[in-house]
């Protein structure tokens, strides 16, 4: 019962952080900057706007990490989408960019942490082994640290490209000479280009060098995707029939052992 209890606790305390966290994107990207340039003004709009909201409850309603990590932010875009100047580099200055960045890497990771973490059962018993006084061996310290590499790269990498492509005055003069009148769309479409050039490198470079440890040890997989291959075929396997075929030979001598001496 306690353990029960304690899940429940441990799910609104999750539903709360990703709640805020989500709530604070969600105004800091679209509600502040749709204000700010007044695109709030048809119903269309408004909308827009009321949609990465409302899939952010149904995110949480539904306990979703595909809703809540993967469609509230691409909703959060869609108003931006619609109205590029909320994206502007005259709405968003260096520090409220910085402070921006904080709050949706702030939402990912207490999201991707929060909604998967949980708390093991405690054991039934304890037992100190000489092994766990060593500390952990070197090639997990290592791999530890290209843990930590890989997250801060992937914090700095897609704040670097965006902070670039919004704030850089070569690419605003390029894009001013290239595009007259039309600098903040083209500013949000390189944007857009930058995430999804990020989103491209991640999954091909970054998940690539953690598959493997992702994936446990590979035999075991090996032997489990073979199971799982051959349970969606429906048939048994020929040692099956084999088993089947020895049990039938052996029944079959008794019988006639029986009738023998019979």
């Amino acid at each position: 019962m306690a353990e029960v209890v304690t899940e429940r606790r441990w799910r609104t305390f999750a539903d709360v952080v990703a709640f805020t966290l989500g709530t604070n994107v969600w105004v800091s990207i679209v509600i502040l900057p749709a204000i700010f340039v007044g695109s709030l003004r048809t119903t269309s709009e408004i909308a827009a706007a009321a949609l990465p909201f409302a899939v952010l409850l149904l995110g949480l309603a539904r306990r979703s990490e595909v809703i809540l990590l993967g469609l509230f932010p691409a909703a959060v875009l869609v108003p931006v989408a619609l109205n590029p100047t909320m994206a502007s580099s005259y709405v968003y200055g260096p520090i409220r960019f910085t402070l921006v960045a904080l709050g949706v890497i702030a939402y990912l990771f207490g999201v991707s942490f929060f909604t998967t973490f949980h708390e093991p059962p405690a054991p039934r018993s304890v037992r100190g082994l000489s092994s766990a006084q060593a500390g952990p061996a070197e090639r997990w310290r290592r791999r530890e640290r290209v843990y930590w590499m890989l997250v801060g790269m992937s914090v700095i990498i897609p704040i670097v490209l965006i902070a670039w492509v919004n704030f850089d005055s070569g690419v605003e003069v390029f894009l001013g000479e290239m595009y007259p009148g039309r600098v903040a769309l083209m500013t949000t479409a390189l944007t857009c280009g930058a995430i999804v050039l990020w989103l491209g490198i991640f999954h091909y470079a970054f998940l690539g060098v953690l598959r493997p440890h992702r994936t446990g040890d590979r035999d075991l997989v090996a032997a489990l995707a073979q199971a799982r291959a051959d349970a969606k075929t429906g048939k048994p396997r020929p040692r099956f029939y084999l088993a089947v075929a020895i049990a039938l030979g052996a029944m079959g001598t008794l019988i006639v052992l029986r009738h023998l001496k019979g």
